[in-house]
């Protein structure tokens, strides 16, 4: 599968926002209330409130900017990563789970033995994929939202 990761750059700001903004996707993210629309300037405060332990990655598949990857936390012992593609009509192709493994072998290279995530328990695509890599549901995150953990 022809897949990479690149960290984002300022051109793909809007992309993400689209992204970020699509109603089906945003359905993912716990953060947005449902059918909410993130201003440009919310967007950018996002993205700027990132730390220097955080890495935003577009997926490239094909050649083609397709979704999102992040890795948050790298100072803490179980990194955080988080992901989305945007591109809806390759959902269930894998490419999730590729770009997945992609960022959890940029954890391990960074010296971290486990990484962690958390999914809003109606995301049941999302709760799949996490299993199929081997995520183990350690607890609950927030209301309506599991906590998994993978050893790396």
């Amino acid at each position: 599968m022809d897949i990479y990761l690149r960290e984002v750059t300022e051109q793909d700001y809007e992309l993400m926002l689209a992204w970020r903004n699509d109603k089906e996707i945003s359905l993912g993210f716990y953060s947005q209330a449902e059918g909410k629309t993130i201003s440009w300037e919310e967007h950018l405060n996002w993205i700027e409130s990132r730390n220097k332990d955080w890495r935003t990655f577009i997926i490239i598949y094909e050649n083609r900017r397709i979704g999102v990857l992040t890795i948050g936390q790298l100072d803490h012992w179980c990194p955080e990563i988080g992901y989305y593609i945007g591109e809806k009509s390759l959902w269930g192709k894998g490419i999730v789970k590729a770009a997945i493994r992609l960022g959890l072998e940029h954890i391990k290279k960074n010296g971290k033995e486990y990484a962690h995530t958390t999914v809003k328990d109606d995301n049941i695509r999302s709760n799949r994929v996490l299993k199929s890599l081997g995520f183990e549901q350690t607890g609950e995150a927030r209301e309506g939202e599991t906590w998994y953990q993978k050893k790396l």
